[in-house]
């Protein structure tokens, strides 16, 4: 549905700007029902951003349902999920906590589910300025300015491995063991798309496969990269639907990159 991308692109770029415009002047709050630090924090900022983006797609795509991050009153707008009738995810701040201690690593995301499977991703990245974009069989894309866009592929140059907070220690230091450079990403967004956007050579996870966080695995795929749910390929499925979301997932520049990563998991 390329209406999706053209709209959303739209969106996250209003949604990115305030974001970015007020980072600094909000506080961070707690999320009820999460234990992580991750998955707890919350700032106004995440409710105005998704404010924003909803309305938006209403305008535009009032038929869709939404599986949205927050739990906000521009939900209810929207239709009820039912087979058959597309998916919009939506994670308004992805990387929120990061947002509130005042990184840049922080995104605006969004992608389209239909019949199943991940048909289109959008992922902009305000303080760096940057926005992606995949269609499922149609390549990754990336948004320089109004008017201008080229296809990306992964390069594979960085010996870097970005690593989720919850991979053990012992597993970061076998990466380290490989000749890898190891950080740890508090942003899902940068780290599963980080072949694609040429943040690093690949990125571990080992909480299983969420669909927030396959947003940003489309990009990589579809820019050419290898992603890997438990050692299987994953091409693109609903997370919810299959049982190839269970298992570490892997995202690398190419299969010798996630063949290494893997080997720390056996």
């Amino acid at each position: 549905m390329p209406k999706f991308i053209d709209i959303f692109r739209i969106a996250a770029l209003q949604a990115g700007s305030a974001a970015r415009r007020l980072q600094g002047e909000v506080s961070l709050q707690t999320k009820r029902g999460q234990t992580s630090p991750e998955g707890s924090a919350l700032t106004a900022v995440d409710l105005v951003a998704q404010d924003i983006v909803l309305h938006l797609l209403h305008a535009a795509l009032p038929e869709v349902a939404i599986d949205a991050e927050e739990e906000t009153e521009t939900v209810q707008l929207f239709p009820p999920v039912e087979d058959g009738r597309p998916l919009v995810v939506l994670d308004p701040i992805d990387g929120t906590l990061n947002y509130a201690r005042g990184s840049q690593n922080y995104a605006v995301m969004a992608g389209l589910i239909n019949e199943g499977a991940y048909e289109a991703a959008v992922v902009h990245f305000p303080a760096w300025r940057q926005l992606f974009w995949a269609r499922r069989h149609h390549g990754c894309w990336q948004q320089l300015d109004v008017d201008d866009s080229r296809q990306i592929r992964v390069k594979g140059t960085r010996p870097l491995l970005l690593v989720a907070p919850m991979v053990p220690k012992s597993r970061r230091s076998k990466l380290k063991d490989l000749g890898f450079e190891v950080r740890v990403s508090h942003c899902s967004a940068v780290d599963s798309s980080a072949p694609a956007i040429d943040q690093a050579a690949g990125a571990l996870s080992v909480t299983g496969l969420g669909r927030r966080r396959a947003i940003g695995l489309l990009l990589t795929l579809e820019a050419g990269g290898v992603v890997k749910i438990g050692g299987r390929d994953w091409q693109g499925e609903d997370p919810l639907s299959v049982s190839v979301a269970r298992g570490p997932t892997v995202v690398a520049d190419s299969e010798d990159t996630a063949r290494r990563i893997l080997s720390v998991l056996s």
